[in-house]
Order: C-alpha cells, then sequence, then structure tokens
C-alpha cells in the first residue's frame, strides 16, 4: 500500500468519524469560530450552535478548518478514486489496442494464426512480468 492510500484511509476513516459534516466560520463573543454549518438556533436573547472550534487566532485559521471539513475531505477522496479508476481504464484501452495493433501486423504479414497466437501468449507473458515489476 502506498503512501497516499495509507493517507487516504486515515483522512477517510477520520472524515467518517465525524459524521461527513460541513463546517463554517462564525464572529463568535470570544472571536472567530469554526461551527457545524446549519446548526445555529437563534433563540429569544441568546444563540446555540454547535462548535467544532473556538476562540482562534485570525480569520485565515478558522476559513482553513472550515474548509478541511469532514465532507470536503470525503468529495476530495472521492474525486481521487474516481481518476484512479478512470486512469486504470485508459491504460487497459491503451493496452488493449497495442495488442490489437501487433495482432494485425502479424496477420497483414501473412503469419498463420497458430504461429500469432503463440507469440501473443509470449508477448501477454512479457507485459505482465513487466507490469508486475512496475515498468
Amino acid at each position: 500500500m502506498s503512501n497516499i492510500d495509507k493517507l487516504m484511509e486515515k483522512l477517510k476513516s477520520a472524515a467518517l468519524k465525524l459524521n461527513c459534516e460541513q463546517w463554517q466560520t462564525r464572529n463568535g463573543f470570544s472571536g472567530v469560530e469554526v461551527i457545524v454549518k446549519g446548526s445555529v438556533v437563534k433563540g429569544h436573547g441568546c444563540v446555540s450552535y454547535q462548535p467544532v472550534a473556538s476562540e482562534l487566532v485570525d480569520t485565515k485559521t478558522a476559513k482553513a478548518i472550515a474548509l478541511f471539513c469532514p465532507a470536503n475531505i470525503l468529495a476530495l477522496l472521492d474525486e481521487l478514486e474516481a481518476k484512479d479508476k478512470r486512469i486504470a481504464e485508459l491504460e487497459r484501452k491503451e493496452q488493449h489496442s497495442e495488442r490489437q495493433s501487433v495482432i494485425d501486423a502479424l496477420a497483414g504479414s501473412g503469419e498463420e494464426w497458430s504461429d500469432i497466437e503463440e507469440y501473443m501468449q509470449k508477448w501477454d507473458a512479457e507485459r505482465a512480468a513487466a507490469a508486475g515489476k512496475g515498468e
């Protein structure tokens, strides 16, 4: 497992433990706060909300914390996973296209089908071995 895969697992686990919430900043009585988005309830003379972080040093820090909320982390991880799947799909198509080009060239040169099949078995084995070595 690569370092990025390990990090993705840790981020996903942490985000899921936090209920996939969206966070937002709020100017509180003691400074900038990060709260669960949509948790503000205004009553008669009081305001209640679900805090994430309070008494932060500056607005930039609060906005960064809000941006790194569980929902955004999960969305980012989903996009990375989709990208990896797309890359794998394109690589498979490219390998298939290259393989078909070899078959077409051999068939066009008048090779017997049994010879082409034998050659392609060796060709496939070489590609599989190279893929196993990370080439």
